[in-house]
């Protein structure tokens, strides 16, 4: 092998410099064309479906879709969406595709059931490498100074020049175009799962637990012992000091804000509606106020106060931040496949009412759950994290 090597770099003493030069060059167009003929080859739509995951799944999706059939008679194959056009993005794609390679022949997703275990991590990778790069590919065929709004419907039109205006990408919402949009669900219900788990597994010994969905409160052991007659409603999310515990019921404390002419509900914060719980006109007058503050902004009139109950165990962790992994799961699931998702931090604790309230019809979601989101999305929000960092 070494005397190999050596014969390889030993100066010709037989063949002049311009034909070494020569046989190089046409060497090295052979060479080029080979390998770009070979690189082409495999941007076909043809070899693509040559593995039966993609002629079984999403081929046939896709040949249901205006991408593959449509008046102009123009069809996008597989590389027009999922392949870069220029050379350097391009040789990247592929050898980073060598990975499919591996995964087809372990059979990751050989059959129709394991191919829909994992079509949302594979959506979900398509969608994040098309926004890093800016929908490039889309852009190859459309382009918004091309577009004649004249011709849209008038809501696809403002959606349109609205989304150009804000600088939207074209996958934030056009998820699901040419191929089944998966189910996003799996991630936030199987943390729900857990988090049901963890409740019901014993009460905390923190002083600190949190509500895990709507939870029912009352104003003595005894009731919340038998289901009597309750006090009011807890809201998920919501935080409470343990004072004292019981095997059938747990003594807490719900601290928080009384804003004058609501008297029956206590807010997280003061001057945001964030709900912390709703109740009787009996337990309203168990609630001891603390301290009284008349919002500069508003000139509304806040009550710092707090309610002594009793709540069954079963329906509380002590770990807030679970709650929140599971909203965050769910705020992406449900608000990212028809839109760009519109971050915590992107409205006001306040706004996200109004917000949640405008798009729940789209949404599938049961109450509780979106009580859970709008607790997240608020507790989140840009003016909670200013006050927050701020206090602390």
């Amino acid at each position: 092998m070494r005397q190999l090597w050596a014969w390889f770099w030993r100066p010709s003493t037989t063949i002049g410099l311009g034909v070494l030069l020569v046989l190089g060059g046409f060497g090295g167009i052979i060479f080029w064309g080979g390998f770009n003929t070979a690189m082409e080859a495999t941007n076909t739509t043809e070899f693509c479906i040559t593995c039966h995951e993609m002629q079984d799944n999403v081929y046939q999706e896709y040949k249901q879709t205006v991408h593959y059939k449509n008046a102009s008679g123009v069809r996008a194959g597989c590389s027009d969406c999922h392949v870069p056009d220029p050379w350097v993005h391009k040789t990247v794609r592929k050898i980073y595709a060598t990975r499919e390679l591996y995964h087809h022949f372990a059979g990751t997703i050989d059959t129709p059931e394991k191919f829909e275990a994992h079509r949302a991590e594979l959506a979900q990778r398509v969608w994040a490498a098309m926004e890093a790069s800016d929908s490039r590919e889309c852009r190859n065929c459309h382009s918004f100074e091309a577009m004649d709004f004249s011709k849209q419907s008038a809501e696809a039109a403002k959606q349109m020049q609205q989304a150009h205006t804000q600088g939207e990408t074209c996958i934030s919402c056009h998820k699901g175009i040419a191929h089944k949009m998966p189910d996003l669900s799996t991630g936030y219900k199987k943390a729900w799962e857990d988090i049901v788990a963890l409740a019901a597994a014993a009460p905390s010994e923190a002083g600190t637990v949190y509500t895990i969905a709507t939870l029912p409160a009352f104003m003595t052991a005894e009731d919340a012992a038998e289901g009597g007659r309750g006090a009011g409603s807890l809201l998920p999310a919501t935080g409470l000091e343990v004072l004292e515990r019981g095997d059938e019921a747990l003594k807490v404390r719900l601290n928080g804000w009384q804003q004058d002419g609501a008297d029956r509900v206590i807010y997280a914060l003061k001057g945001r509606r964030i709900f912390q719980g709703a109740f009787r006109p009996d337990a309203v007058e168990a609630i001891e106020r603390h301290d009284t503050i008349v919002d500069e902004d508003t000139d509304l009139t806040w009550h710092r106060v707090s309610l002594d109950l009793y709540v069954q165990p079963g329906g509380l962790i002590a770990d807030r931040q679970r709650l929140w992994d599971y909203a965050g799961e769910m705020h992406v699931a449900s608000c990212s496949t028809c839109h760009s998702l519109h971050e915590p931090e992107g409205h006001l604790a306040n706004q996200w009412i109004g917000v949640l309230d405008s798009m729940e019809r789209f949404i599938t979601l049961d109450k509780d759950q979106t009580r859970m989101l709008q607790k997240y999305l608020q507790m989140h929000a840009s003016d909670v994290v200013e006050e927050v960092s701020h206090d602390g």
